[in-house]
């Protein structure tokens, strides 16, 4: 469970993202569709769906995207940069 920081939104007050939550957030800022999520946590489509509900609310996000980026600001998920080769 990660707690949540005030970074400029307004999530509900003591309002902690639960580990599911945070993976599904952090397959959202990879990139990864729906039905990706789905088969990597081999969740039913249902489930992933308002795992993300959920965070979006507990973020007091506008859509998954904003979710993502709230989530990043408060700490709760980590953008990690891979380098490609040249």
């Amino acid at each position: 469970m990660t707690k949540l920081k005030a970074s400029g939104s307004e999530p509900r007050d003591g309002a902690v993202l639960s580990r599911p939550e945070i993976q599904c957030l952090t397959l959202v800022a990879e990139g990864k569709r729906l039905l990706d999520i789905c088969n990597l946590l081999v969740l039913a489509e249902i489930q992933v769906e308002d795992l993300l509900q959920s965070a979006q609310q507990k973020l007091g996000a506008r859509n998954r995207m904003h979710a993502v980026s709230l989530a990043m600001l408060a700490g709760a998920i980590r953008h990690e940069t891979h380098s490609k080769p040249e």
